[in-house]
């Protein structure tokens, strides 16, 4: 994932959401108006110290962890946790980029095994299929005309489904983020399948505005599954 960064910030943003059709809109909208923000992985250290310290030995500068109340709630649906047993962090890696900028361009998300509610079922998954893995874009000059022809240039061209979206306060400065959640149709293939949108300020009723795109949301997971039980179908 650390590779995998370095090579997205110097990679032209709309390639990174690709496939879509050169000259289109959503390769058009994308690179005239988002930046490549970061990549994110899913840990299961130890524990939230062991891990931590672990990135600190490699030299990856982790920022101080908060707790990650999307990603909790979305293991918290994806396999009947408790809530009160599911404990999830995130922190952000500081990475030299080829361009010599440091830029926090890894999020970590930290499930660690002190979780009374963390099996090797959940383990084997999120392993197996990278569910948290996403690439992250900010979107410079924000509003809702604009994202709305972004969003659906994504949906229409990219095979991109709407996941839904959320307002955090205390992440991005004095006025919040408002961040929006893409998964990949299955029948668009790419090696990236989970993108989010990250805009200043408090969108929410912009977001919404868009019906979440349930049915081909859970299409998506389900084939991510179904290929990583059967890589080599007949």
């Amino acid at each position: 994932m650390i590779r995998h960064a370095r090579q997205a910030s110097i990679t032209p943003v709309a390639e990174l959401v690709g496939p879509v059709r050169p000259g289109g809109a959503a390769a058009r909208l994308t690179e005239d108006h988002c930046v490549f923000d970061h990549c994110a992985v899913l840990l299961l250290p130890r524990s939230l110290t062991a891990g931590l310290e672990y990135l600190e030995r490699r030299g990856l500068a982790p920022t101080p962890p908060v707790p990650s109340t999307v990603v909790r709630r979305r293991l918290i649906e994806r396999y009947g946790l408790g809530p009160e047993d599911c404990d999830i962090h995130i922190t952000r890696l500081q990475l030299e980029l080829p361009s010599g900028q440091r830029h926090p361009a890894v999020e970590v998300f930290l499930f660690p095994r002190t979780c009374p509610e963390l099996d090797d079922r959940i383990e084997r998954s999120e392993i197996a299929h990278g569910f948290e893995d996403h690439t992250a874009f900010t979107v410079a000059h924000p509003d809702p005309p604009l994202l709305a022809r972004l969003v659906a240039a994504w949906r229409r061209e990219g095979g991109l489904h709407w996941e839904g979206g959320g307002y955090n306060p205390r992440e991005g400065g004095p006025r919040g983020t408002t961040v929006m959640y893409f998964v990949r149709s299955p029948a668009n293939p790419s090696g990236r399948r989970r993108f989010e949108l990250h805009c200043a300020g408090d969108l929410t009723s912009f977001i919404s505005g868009i019906a979440v795109d349930a049915e081909t949301v859970g299409h998506a997971y389900t084939a991510w599954r179904r290929a990583v039980r059967d890589p080599h179908p007949s």
